[in-house]
C-alpha cells in the first residue's frame, strides 16, 4: 500500500465493515505544507480542533504542565485488557506501519506531542514547542528523564535520528515533511525543524494520530528491529514471547516508562478478529472488553447485550467532480450543472442508506467538529429537484446528459455510486456506473482523466491539508488540474495562519467550494469502537475522533 491512498478512500476507517484493502493516491505536494499518509483516517478521520498555528517569534504551544506532569486519568491499575482489532499490523515499525495500526503503536509509543480528547494539545515526549516566523521553523524542548523500554536515554539526537529514520523513501516523513531542510540539535533536549515554505499543524504530525512523534530507540532502529518488536518509550512493550504475528499481540508494562500512573493494566491483549459478527460474540462472551472499528449495523445487538458504543462521524462520503472545466463532459463545466447535482440529491434518505441509520447528510466538505466546518452552509443545497431541472434548462441542458462514474466496492462507495444513478435520473442525468473492484484499480481510473466524476470517501484532517489532497491543482482528486486563483491565494494565508485566523479562512475556503459545486458531499457516517462497562477512557469525539488506546483503564 502507497503511503498517501487510505485517507481518500477512507477504507482503513471502513475496513472492519467491508473487508476491503485501503489505500489512497496522488502527485507529490507542490508546496511545503506536510502532506497525509495513509491511514486511519481513522485518522485520519483522524480528529481535529483550531490547531494552534503560531506566526510570531517562537512560542510555546501548549499550555499543560511541563516535565512533571503526568498523562493519568486516574483510576487503578486493572489485569489483563483484551482489545480486539479487525486487521494486523503490517509492520510494528511506526515510522513504516499505517496510523491505522495506532492501536498497535500507542501503546509502546508515547508521541511527542498528545492530542486530548477536546481536540487540544498537550505535552507528552515533548514539554512544550512551538513554530517560529511564517511556521517556517517548528522548535521542540523534550521531557528531560525519558527512556526507551532498552534502557537508553531520550534526547535530541535521538529525536533527529528518529526524523532520519522517517524520511527515508517509504516511510511517514517522505510525505509529511517533504520540504524540511534541517534538524537542528541545539541542546541536550532541544532541536529545531527548519523547513523551505510554511508547515502548519505540526501538532498532528507528531501526535498520535499521524504517529510521526512516536520515538523509536536509535539503537532499534540500527539494529533494524522495529518491524517485528517494539522500542518506544510507551507505558508498555512487546512481549515476543507471548505473540504470535497476525493473530495476538501482548503487551506489558515498559520498566522504563517515566509516567508510572498511567500504565492502567498489568497486561494488553490485542486480538485480530477480522470478522465483526465474531468481534461481537467475543465481546458478549467476555473474552474481550474493547472492540475496535465496527460497522454501525452491531451497534442494535451490541447495545442489547449491554455493551457500550462510541460512533463519532469519521467518514464522509459523496461524489467529486472531477471534470470542472468540461473538458471531456462539457455541462461539468458550467457551475449551473454542478449545482443543479448537489439539489438533486435527496442527502437525508442517503445518510440513513450509507451510514445504517446513525450517519448524517451534509452539503459541505467537512462533518460537525472538523475545523473547517460552517453551520451556515448546512442547509446550502436543499433537496429540490424542481430546482435541478430549472438549472439544467438555463445551462443549456433541460434534457439532461450522461455522467460515467467510476467507483470501488468498498466503505459503500458502490451502494453510493447506484443511489446517485437512481436519485439524479429523476432531473434526466443518466448516471453511467463503472464500479471497480479494488482501490488500485479505482485510483488508477480516477487519475487516468477518461472519467469526468467519482464516488469519493475521506476521513478527517486539518482544513491545511485538503488543499493538497482534494481541491488544490495537484491534489489527487483532481487529475484534470482545475485551478482557482481565489482558493490558491485562500491556502496561502492560511499555511502561514496564526490560531485565531485560521477557522475563518478555512471557513472561506469552503464556502467557495460550495458555492462553485466542484463535489457533491452526501453523508458523514461514523466508525464504532464497542466495549463492555467494566472499562471506561474509551473516548471518541467531534474534536478526536479516534481512541486513543492508553487512555482506556478499568472503571471504578
Amino acid at each position: 500500500m502507497t503511503q498517501d491512498r487510505a485517507r481518500l478512500l477512507g477504507s482503513s476507517q471502513q475496513r472492519a465493515a467491508d473487508s476491503a484493502p485501503h489505500a489512497r493516491g496522488g502527485p507529490a505536494p507542490a508546496r511545503g505544507r506536510p502532506r497525509p499518509r495513509a491511514g486511519s483516517l481513522r485518522t485520519l478521520r483522524y480528529g481535529s480542533a483550531t490547531l494552534a498555528l503560531i506566526a510570531a517569534s517562537v512560542a510555546t504551544a501548549c499550555t499543560g504542565a511541563g516535565s512533571s506532569a503526568s498523562l493519568a486519568t486516574g483510576g487503578r491499575v486493572g489485569g489483563t485488557l483484551t482489545v480486539a482489532a479487525p486487521s494486523a499490523p503490517s509492520s510494528l515499525d511506526p515510522a513504516v506501519g499505517q496510523p491505522a495500526n495506532e492501536t498497535y503503536s500507542d501503546l509502546a509509543y508515547t508521541p511527542l506531542i498528545v492530542q486530548a480528547a477536546n481536540g487540544t494539545y498537550q505535552p507528552g515526549l515533548a514539554e512544550s514547542w512551538g513554530y517560529g516566523p511564517d511556521n517556517e521553523s517548528f522548535t521542540i524542548k523534550l521531557r528531560p528523564g525519558v527512556k526507551f523500554s532498552d534502557g537508553t536515554a531520550l534526547n535530541a539526537e535521538a529525536v533527529k535520528a528518529w526524523i532520519a529514520h522517517e524520511m527515508k523513501p517509504g516511510n511517514g516523513g517522505a510525505s509529511y515533511l517533504a520540504t524540511l531542510k534541517s534538524v537542528d540539535v541545539t541542546g541536550p533536549l532541544t532541536l529545531t525543524l527548519k523547513f523551505s515554505s510554511p508547515a502548519p499543524d505540526l501538532e498532528m504530525v507528531f501526535g498520535q494520530i499521524l504517529a510521526l512523534g512516536m520515538i523509536g530507540s536509535p539503537r532499534a532502529v540500527q539494529a533494524g528491529t522495529l518491524a517485528k518488536a517494539t522500542d518506544g518509550a510507551g507505558p508498555y512493550m512487546l512481549d515476543s514471547a507471548a505473540t504470535v504475528s497476525g493473530a495476538t499481540y501482548t503487551y506489558v508494562p515498559n520498566p522504563y516508562y517515566w509516567d508510572k500512573p498511567a500504565v492502567h493494566w498489568s497486561k494488553v491483549v490485542v486480538q485480530v478478529i477480522a470478522s465483526p459478527t465474531a468481534a461481537l460474540q467475543a465481546l458478549q462472551s467476555g473474552q474481550v472488553q474493547v472492540a475496535m472499528d465496527q460497522p454501525v449495523t452491531s451497534v442494535p445487538a451490541a447495545t442489547k447485550s449491554g455493551l457500550k458504543y462510541v460512533d463519532p462521524l469519521t467518514l464522509l462520503l459523496g461524489l467529486g467532480i472531477l471534470d470542472r472545466d468540461g473538458k471531456i463532459d462539457k455541462p461539468l463545466g458550467n457551475v449551473q450543472v454542478r449545482q443543479a447535482l448537489n439539489y438533486a440529491i435527496d442527502r437525508s434518505a442517503l445518510a440513513k442508506v450509507l451510514g445504517s441509520g446513525y450517519g448524517i447528510p451534509i452539503t459541505q466538505m467537512a462533518a460537525p467538529g472538523w475545523d473547517s466546518y460552517d453551520a451556515a452552509l448546512a442547509q446550502a443545497y436543499p433537496y429540490d429537484p424542481a430546482k435541478a431541472r430549472q438549472l439544467l434548462a438555463a445551462a443549456g441542458y433541460p434534457h439532461g446528459f450522461t455522467l460515467p462514474v467510476v467507483s470501488v466496492a468498498a466503505v459503500g462507495q458502490d451502494l453510493l455510486a447506484n443511489a446517485l444513478e437512481g436519485q439524479l435520473s429523476a432531473v434526466g442525468i443518466t448516471v453511467k456506473p463503472d464500479i471497480t473492484t479494488n482501490d488500485g484499480a479505482y485510483f488508477q481510473a480516477m487519475s487516468s482523466g477518461t472519467y469526468p466524476a467519482a464516488t469519493l470517501s475521506f476521513g478527517e484532517l486539518p482544513a491545511a491539508f485538503d488543499y493538497e489532497d482534494l481541491y488544490g491543482p495537484d491534489a489527487a482528486f483532481n487529475p484534470f488540474k482545475t485551478d482557482s486563483t481565489q482558493l490558491t491565494a485562500l491556502d496561502g494565508k492560511l499555511s502561514s495562519a496564526s490560531a485565531g485566523a485560521e477557522p475563518t479562512i478555512a471557513e472561506q475556503m469552503q464556502a467557495l467550494l460550495v458555492d462553485q459545486a466542484w463535489f457533491v458531499p452526501v453523508a458523514a457516517t461514523p466508525l464504532v469502537v464497542l466495549y463492555q462497562s467494566d472499562v471506561t477512557g474509551v473516548n471518541a469525539t467531534p474534536q478526536r475522533n479516534v481512541v486513543y488506546m492508553t487512555e482506556i483503564r478499568p472503571a471504578g
